[in-house]
């Protein structure tokens, strides 16, 4: 299961990012200033940060510099929307920037996408009677593993979304 540590001085704003994450199957981790979150950052392993760029004690953009220095991606969540910013921000280092208010749906898709990029992606993705590991990109029915090869697997995975969208589950 992919960890996120989310970086947000607003205790309302992080949980709600948290439940909804963890609903889609993700473990997260709050942080409510960037002293904290360099800590956790330290001690934990994260697969992605999600951070905001007002921040007490250390702002967004120092904090980018030490997750990139630790290899962890960054997504920028914040209501800072100047251009200026979205630019320093994906320039030093950021892999996204998305701007408060946000849909959760939307959040949802872009850290699948950067934790895909990264190859730390959901490991188990249940659709209909499929059970699909995106690691191991493997298929199974059941009990049984459906032998594939890389095209019939991506065909499969294509199928399966086609057929039964976004009652996908993650596991």
């Amino acid at each position: 299961m992919p960890t996120i540590l989310i970086v947000e001085d607003e205790p309302p704003i992080a949980n709600l990012i948290r439940l909804s994450l963890a609903q889609a199957g993700y473990a997260c981790t709050c942080a409510y200033d960037g002293s904290t979150a360099a800590d956790l950052a330290a001690d934990t392993r994260f697969d992605l940060v999600l951070l905001d760029v007002m921040l007490p004690e250390i702002n967004g953009f120092e904090l980018l510099g030490y997750f990139v220095s630790l290899k962890i991606p960054v997504i920028f969540l914040t209501a800072v929307n100047s251009l200026d910013q979205r630019v320093r921000g994906l320039r030093d280092g950021a892999e996204d920037y998305i701007v408060k208010p946000f849909e959760v749906d939307e959040l949802l898709a872009r850290v699948d996408v950067v934790l895909r990029r990264f190859g730390k992606a959901h490991g188990i993705l249940e659709v209909g009677d499929l059970a699909i590991d995106t690691l191991a990109m493997r298929v199974r029915r059941g009990a049984e593993d459906i032998p594939l090869t890389r095209k019939e697997y991506e065909l499969q995975v294509t199928q399966a979304y086609e057929r039964y969208g976004k009652r996908a589950s993650r596991m």
